[in-house]
C-alpha cells in the first residue's frame, strides 16, 4: 500500500448529540450493552469510538447508535482497528459494519437507509 492514500470509499461524518453503546458477542459474555466513551466519527461503512474495552482484531461485536432523532441503530460490526486514543489512556476502536442484506450474519437493509440519510445530513461539503 502507498503512504498517504485513503483506503475508505465512504466519507466520515459526526453527529451532534451521538452516544454509542457496545456489546460483545459469545457464550461468557455480558448480554448488557456498555457505552462507549465518545463516538469519533461514523461512515457508512463503519464507526470509530472511545470505550475501555480492548479487543482482538476480527472479533464481531454490535454497535447500538443513538442519536437525538432517530431510532437506535444496532448493526452487527467487526473490529479493525485499535490503538491508544489521544489522552493515552483509553483505546480508540475502529468497527466495519457487516454487510447490509436478508442473510444470516448481515444488518437489515433499513439500517443501510439510515446510515445513507445520515451521510446526507452530515457529510459537509468539500
Amino acid at each position: 500500500m502507498v503512504q498517504g492514500i485513503e483506503k475508505r470509499i465512504c466519507h466520515r461524518f459526526e453527529i451532534p448529540g451521538s452516544s454509542l453503546l457496545y456489546k460483545k458477542i459469545g457464550l461468557f459474555h455480558e448480554k448488557k450493552y456498555i457505552e462507549a466513551v465518545r463516538l469519533l466519527n461514523i461512515s457508512k461503512g463503519g464507526v470509530a469510538f472511545v470505550g475501555k474495552d480492548e479487543f482482538k482484531i476480527g472479533k464481531c461485536i454490535i454497535v447500538k447508535i443513538i442519536t437525538p432523532n432517530d431510532t437506535p441503530l444496532e448493526l452487527l460490526s467487526t473490529i479493525c482497528w485499535q490503538r491508544k486514543s489521544s489522552n493515552n489512556y483509553l483505546p480508540a476502536t475502529g468497527v466495519a459494519f457487516a454487510t447490509f442484506g436478508k442473510g444470516p450474519n448481515t444488518n437489515p437493509m433499513e439500517s443501510l437507509e439510515i446510515l445513507r440519510k445520515w451521510n446526507k445530513l452530515y457529510v459537509k461539503p468539500g
